[in-house]
């Protein structure tokens, strides 16, 4: 199918087109210097709405994502510890998968297990940072208190280092979250009885074969420990912040150092970000409750911006949801000033390399379309003359490296080319005769030749092959046998013997067995075959010769009858000649002469 290109509307030489597209663009950028200036403060602000929600905003995000994957991860490995039995609540000795992935996973605080009877057995870190990870108890042998161990490397427990109240996991709300989930949920964040750290913990209800609940697995989260110090390594114009919030306004982390909490001792409680001395925060807080009212009405990623006494700044709100229950909201505050001091700077040199670069640019190109134009010209020259068939054209070596390059690469090609040429019509006659010599062998041979598909269908055969079966044409053979086997063979089995030798040994030599012509009259031929196969060993066809012995076959027989008679005459002649030579013995002579003595009647008294 013809594809129709686009007509060109003008044409005008490459010298033009190098030259006229620069000295336009910097005489463009000349006057239009002030109007772009303008604008450079608009298009500051669309590039950082396009880093917000394309940067940072994915960035927390996946990070997020990476920290609360992991904890259920854990859960699944330690609730199949559960239910294999693996876990002792007891008299636990060793815990050293929970020792290992709390040892490895610097943001997990501790993770743990507990049962339907109050039994609880866990490995946690000692304080927050900490790399000392201690063995957690609780059972009937403690009286519910809550006991903790040393470990060693190998999770061993040894040394009892602690006695806290008493404890029953059933009573957490992590518990009871999973339970009434029934399947992997998270907390609400709340503080550790042990640390008043602000704690988020994901949990999974952990159930026997039966379906009957054995107890609840989870893993403490403390997110003021990697996470704040990931978000306070992102770069945030000069000024900026970044920080999650709960939907109830709660801090949950945030690039600055201020603490996440307020209060001492159990009256300790989460801070809010209304109420953060941070004034960024406290004042993007203060706008997101003014713009939405309640922060779950916030279910789409925002771009807005608020002005802080004169101030423009920018927000990108992302909500971050994993399905199990998190729901939190991902804030970014950038001031405008933040940008403004480089754009002002920005726009005041590109003024002056405008200015420098127009004259500098014009010269330049002026002379650089004449240095490349000249080489290309001749180039483009030659290449006219070789698509008229004027093939001996030779380029001249040009001081720049890329056309001397493509010089070498033309003459090289314009000399193959020729060569290309002559070797071409020299194969041409060659495969001319050659096909000739084929079709006179095929079509004068007094053998049979044939070509077949694997599947029985004949794809070639000459006249002598036609001639053999009865049929009046090759075509009309062709055409008339669609199964080989079923069609031609007299004996099935010789069918089989066939494909077997092709199977085995990719050839026949000498096969002889009887077929059927097209009048239903039987002959006996001779056929030596062989497979044919491509470059990836895919059987294509099979060829071969074909020859009828049917008179062979006949003389031969007629030779065995022959040969069988003799054998019958022989063995008569032979018979004839031993009853004569007993006869004629003397041994023989003596009995018929005392047999003509004997006297029959007196021989049977």
């Amino acid at each position: 199918m013809p594809v129709n290109l686009p007509a060109i509307p003008a044409k005008f030489r490459l010298r033009t087109a190098l030259v006229v597209p620069f000295v336009l663009e910097i005489a463009a950028a000349v006057g239009l210097i002030g109007y772009l200036s303008f604008l450079a403060a608009r298009r500051a602000v669309n590039d950082l709405a396009s880093q917000l929600r394309t940067g940072l905003s994915s960035q927390i995000e996946r990070e997020l994502e990476s920290y609360f994957t992991a904890p259920h991860d854990i859960n699944q490995l330690n609730a199949a510890a559960f239910t294999q039995g693996s876990l002792d609540f007891q008299n636990p000795q060793n815990i050293a998968q929970m020792h290992q992935q709390v040892r490895i996973s610097p943001y997990i605080f501790g993770t743990y297990c507990g049962t339907e009877q109050g039994e609880f057995l866990g490995a946690g870190r000692s304080e927050v940072g900490s790399k000392e990870v201690r063995l957690w108890l609780t059972n009937t042998a403690t009286r519910g208190r809550f006991l903790s161990y040393e470990l060693d490397s190998r999770g061993n427990r040894l040394a009892f280092l602690t006695e806290d109240g008493e404890y029953d996991p059933r009573s957490r709300p992590w518990y009871q979250d999973a339970l009434n989930n029934r399947g992997a949920v998270w907390s609400e964040i709340y503080l550790d009885f042990a640390t008043f750290l602000p704690v988020l913990t994901a949990s999974l209800p952990v159930y026997s074969e039966e379906g009957t609940v054995l107890g609840v697995c989870a893993t403490d989260v403390q997110l003021p420990v990697e996470f704040r110090q990931f978000l306070s390594s992102l770069k945030i114009g000069k000024t900026g912040k970044a920080f999650v919030l709960d939907r109830k306004g709660q801090i949950l982390s945030s690039s600055t150092e201020e603490p996440l909490t307020v209060g001492k001792g159990d009256e300790t409680l989460l801070l809010q970000a209304v109420d953060s001395s941070e004034p960024l925060i406290r004042e993007t807080a203060r706008f997101l409750r003014q713009e939405f009212g309640d922060l779950k009405e916030i279910q789409q990623p925002q771009q807005l911006d608020f002005s802080v006494h004169g101030q423009r700044q920018f927000v990108q709100v992302l909500p971050f949801q994993d399905g199990r229950g998190l729901d939190w909201l991902i804030v970014i505050a950038v001031p405008e000033a933040d940008f403004m001091g480089d754009i002002y700077t920005t726009t005041r040199n590109a003024i002056w390399l405008a200015l420098g670069s127009l004259g500098l640019a014009i010269a330049l190109g002026i002379l650089t379309a004449r240095w490349v134009t000249k080489p290309i010209q001749r180039i483009s020259q030659a290449s006219n003359e070789v698509a008229k068939g004027a093939l001996s054209q030779h380029i001249s070596p040009s001081a720049l490296l890329e056309l001397d390059q493509l010089a070498t690469s033309f003459n090289s090609m314009a000399d193959q080319l020729k060569a290309s040429f002559t070797t071409l019509e020299q194969k041409n006659e060659e495969l001319r005769i050659t096909e000739e010599n084929y079709r006179s062998i095929f079509e004068n041979a007094l053998e049979g030749i044939f070509q077949s598909s694997p599947t029985g269908q004949f794809l070639k055969v000459n006249p002598a092959m036609a001639a053999i079966y009865g049929y009046d044409s090759p075509s009309e053979m062709v055409n008339s046998v669609t199964n080989i086997p079923e069609q031609t063979y007299v004996d099935i089995r010789d069918s089989q013997r066939f494909y077997q030798l092709m199977k085995s040994n990719g050839q026949v030599k000498g096969l002889e067995y009887q077929v059927y012509r097209k009048d239903g009259s039987m002959i006996w031929i001779e056929e030596d075959a062989r497979a044919v196969y491509d470059s990836q060993g895919k059987l294509l066809y099979y060829e071969g010769i074909i020859q009828d012995i049917t008179e062979r076959r006949l003389r031969e027989e007629a030779l065995k009858k022959q040969l069988e008679e003799l054998q019958i005459e022989i063995d008569q002649s032979k018979r004839v000649q031993e009853v004569n030579s007993i006869t004629q013995s003397s041994y023989f002579q003596e009995i018929q002469e005392e047999l003509a003595q004997v006297d029959i009647e007196e021989f049977w008294k």
